[in-house]
């Protein structure tokens, strides 16, 4: 398997190549996943510093719409069960919690859900035959397809009303593909390298699609219907990038020297303008995570949120052996919900959520006892 197929796998983390055949239940794992990442980042050694970059646009744009926030203490960090989906998976039963609503599922997944469409949740069948399909789980626990066959890749526009997908075909030739969620109709299409694409997300700018086949990785955005996508450059990227689907700004990872860097920027033409440039220790790998108002980015390796506004940097309270995989989903625009995973001598995985406000570092450890969680995106 070369690389550009491995990075695919760790996208999917693909439960079809991991779970036997004849294994019965749903295709969430029962132990937690290898340590696996969504985009592989060259080794760096790291030393500390910080340097940050604030456009006065960006400061504009970002306190233009909402107040600054206040200096006054925020209310007690909450121990309840998070607000965002999650998954557990007890003797072999996977189940997804969404507030109040329970839904235990059969079907074969790569253990990932990426938000509430259309009734559901949009996510990934892996069948034995390993011919990936993207569709919904729905509230009674079936699936329903979405799109062609030998899909993946799945994110669903901002309003929720559409879906894009990779539709790749058996002779390796692929398709960026938009469904409409409601009817199922295929409303624009674009070629793709179906062996080296991988979708990103989609926000205000269109469909961010990742090309990974030569030595850098290449960004492209397509708006459908509006022609072929176009290539976009992001100062030093290198291959991980997050976005909320309802801001305009993105996040991405980068190095200079010895320095790990989460740079935040906003699309202007085909380049992305720097904004907010954080660099610091920080480990081999950076994994992006931003806020869903786009104000608020997490290092989570030294556990520091970042206000892309003022660059203030806020410790979260979490315990100092947290590993930063699998990364923070936020659940609002001031908390996020983080993972702690640690194998005991009987080779149990008990894992520790724990919720952060990234306005004061405060965290508490919730009140929700398991032993394989996977959060969801909302």
């Amino acid at each position: 398997m070369n690389d550009t197929e491995t990075r695919l796998r760790d996208y999917l983390q693909t439960a079809a190549a991991i779970v036997p055949d004849t294994a019965q239940g749903a295709g969430l794992e029962t132990t937690a996943p290898p340590r696996r990442r969504r985009w592989p980042i060259v080794l760096a050694a790291a030393s500390i510093g910080s340097v940050l970059v604030l456009a006065s646009s960006f400061l504009a744009h970002l306190t233009s719409a909402d107040p600054q926030p206040v200096s006054e203490p925020g209310p007690p960090v909450s121990r309840a069960a998070p607000l965002i989906p999650y998954t557990t998976n007890t003797g072999g039963v996977a189940t997804l919690h969404d507030g109040s609503r329970q839904v235990r599922f059969s079907f074969r997944s790569d253990g990932y859900f990426r938000g509430r469409v259309g009734g559901g949740w949009l996510g990934l069948a892996m069948p034995a035959n390993r011919v990936t399909q993207v569709g919904l789980l729905m509230p009674n626990g079936s699936f329903r397809p979405i799109g062609p066959a030998r899909s993946e890749s799945p994110h669903a526009s901002p309003d929720r009303t559409q879906v894009v997908m990779v539709a790749r075909r058996a002779d390796r030739t692929g398709r960026a593909v938009v469904v409409d969620v409601h009817s199922g109709r295929e409303v624009a299409s674009t070629p793709v390298q179906a062996n080296v694409a991988l979708l990103i997300g989609w926000n205000k700018d269109g469909i961010w699609m990742l090309n990974d086949e030569g030595k850098q990785p290449v960004l492209q955005v397509w708006q459908p219907k509006s022609g072929p996508p176009r290539q976009i450059t992001a100062p030093g990227f290198d291959g991980a990038l997050a976005m909320p689907a309802t801001a305009s700004n993105v996040v991405w990872s980068t190095h200079e020297g010895d320095k790990r860097c989460l740079v935040a920027g906003e699309l202007r033409g085909t380049t992305v303008e720097v904004l907010r440039k954080y660099c610091r220790q920080g480990g081999p790998q950076l994994y992006p995570v931003l806020s869903p108002d786009g104000r608020t980015m997490i290092q989570s390796i030294a556990k520091v949120a970042i206000d892309l506004a003022t660059g203030k940097e806020t410790k979260l309270q979490l315990p100092d052996e947290m590993l930063d995989f699998p990364e923070a989903v936020f659940e609002d625009a001031t908390h996020v919900i983080a993972i702690n995973q640690r194998t005991d001598q009987g080779g149990v995985i008990p894992q520790e959520l724990y919720r952060c406000d990234v306005t004061t570092g405060a965290c508490k450890r919730l009140d929700v006892d398991a032993t394989d969680v996977g959060l969801q995106q909302p």
